[in-house]
């Protein structure tokens, strides 16, 4: 009854049912798991929800227990067990019409919901839901930051049979949205993953869906992020209405050439670390108080706060700037993420299809080619490497990186006044948001921060940033 009740809670929240989406494939339709609530367990909250309070936003969230019966590419059939947390705006006219499903990162033997980490503040202004996915095994067991561990009563009932059969759990999460119990006001879902969940999301589309054509529709578009170990080509064309953008760091870089499809992009973005600043800051500040000490949800202000330190792009001196992966890295990916999904979800839903991205630049050997400063030439180049005020050393942490800001008198012999400084970021700034690759708020925000860095100067801060 409980289960019935939570259920009809979010049909009745969300609004009125849309026609289930026909899929137009062959054999039998991928099958809808059942859900069920969790026990309260004795941490009383699920494991990576939202560390801070998500009313003041307009949304809310909810976890489910997913269970199920899983096919792998053999044909082997297993039960399983999952969970996911729905994150969605608590109004029906507030939500686009768009789910996005994050297959989380367990490279670190724990979950890490690196896309909607890095592009949440987009997804809430634009009226997103997004979802956490446990797709793999090592995200809910063994260590102490895994569901089962953290807490055995919550999660006692989790069971998954192993990553083979990751890929059709993956297919009747999607279905609960497309066709099932939650696909109340849903017209499009996207897919998104990064470094090892990127890898797994291009194999879904490379290698699962060919072999699977009844879970061709269920997901409209893939961001395949960090993916070092896909290559930029499918061994078929796409399937009919497939929507892929692959997005890259330096750490990903080399000079294969892209295969072009009309339903495929790719985006190498100059500068940026397979792991970055704004993930690590979050993960250590926000995260970490309420997942090992049971902290309360941070308030709006603190939340903000929080935001502000983890955006640094190197303008603004810590010693966070040095640790490698937990921080480091501060090009802001975030932004490119964020475009990233925002222009997919334009594309699945008919709008032109975004820009390729300029090719990374190669020396002779073959490896990244580097500027004056040290940082990657090529690719798509937002403002602050073609403005830098910090050298990117982007792989000497192998998944992470540093950042090495200028001195004082190397920023003021590039641009003597704060005034000049803000001058050449508001024109690249510009430039990036003309090209595609800046969404306009993303673009503000970027200046916000580059008038908060006139500390950097003993002259007077710019005008403009007054005006602001």
């Amino acid at each position: 009854m409980k289960t019935r009740l939570a259920l009809l809670v979010v049909l009745l929240a969300i609004g009125g049912v849309l026609p289930a989406r026909a899929l137009g494939t062959s054999g039998p339709a991928v099958p809808t798991p059942t859900l069920t609530d969790p026990p309260a367990g004795v941490r009383g909250f699920p494991l990576w929800d939202s560390y801070y309070d998500l009313k003041p936003f307009g949304y809310t969230e909810h976890e489910y227990l997913v269970s199920g019966t899983a096919t792998n590419a053999e044909g082997a059939t297993a039960p399983y067990t999952t969970r996911i947390i729905v994150t969605r705006p608590a109004s029906p006219s507030a939500f686009n019409g768009t789910v996005v499903l994050d297959w989380v990162n367990v490279t670190a033997q724990f979950e890490n919901a690196v896309d909607t980490m890095e592009a949440r503040e987009m997804l809430m202004r634009e009226g997103f839901a997004y979802v956490h996915v446990s797709a793999q095994q090592a995200g809910l067991c063994c260590t102490p930051l895994t569901p089962q561990v953290w807490d055995p009563v919550r999660y006692a009932s989790l069971h998954h049979p192993g990553d083979d059969w990751s890929f059709d759990l993956f297919s009747q999460v999607a279905q609960l949205f497309r066709n099932g119990p939650l696909s109340s006001r849903v017209r499009h879902v996207l897919a998104v993953g990064q470094s090892q969940s990127g890898s797994r999301l291009y194999d879904y589309v490379n290698t699962w869906l060919p072999s699977h054509p009844n879970a061709v529709g269920l997901v409209d578009g893939f961001l395949v992020h960090g993916a070092a170990s896909s290559t930029k080509t499918f061994d078929q064309p796409l399937p009919s209405g497939i929507r892929v953008l692959q997005l890259l760091s330096d750490l990903e870089a080399d000079p294969s050439p892209v295969t072009p499809q009309p339903g495929y992009r790719v985006w190498e973005v100059a500068g940026t670390a397979h792991s970055d600043y704004f993930i690590g800051y979050q993960s250590v500040f926000g995260h970490g108080p309420r997942v090992l000490t049971g902290a309360a949800k941070v308030d709006r202000a603190a939340y903000g706060a929080i935001i502000d330190a983890a955006g640094n792009y190197g303008a603004e001196i810590t010693p966070l700037l040095a640790t490698c992966t937990v921080a480091g890295a501060t090009m802001p990916m975030h932004y490119a993420t964020s475009a990233a999904i925002h222009d997919l979800d334009q594309w699945v839903a008919g709008k032109p299809a975004p820009p390729a991205g300029p090719r990374f630049e190669f020396d002779a050997s073959g490896a990244l080619a580097k500027d004056q400063y040290g940082n990657a030439m090529g690719g798509i180049r937002l403002p602050p490497i073609d403005v830098p005020v910090a050298r990117y050393e982007t792989t000497v942490c192998g998944l992470g990186g540093i950042t090495v800001p200028f001195t004082d008198p190397e920023i003021h012999a590039l641009y003597p006044t704060h005034a000049d400084y803000v001058a050449r970021m508001q024109a690249r700034t510009d430039a990036a948001v003309a090209g595609g690759w800046l969404l306009p708020p993303d673009a503000t925000d970027l200046m916000r921060r580059v008038c908060d860095a006139s500390n950097r100067w003993s002259t007077p801060p710019a005008a403009a940033c007054a005006a602001a």
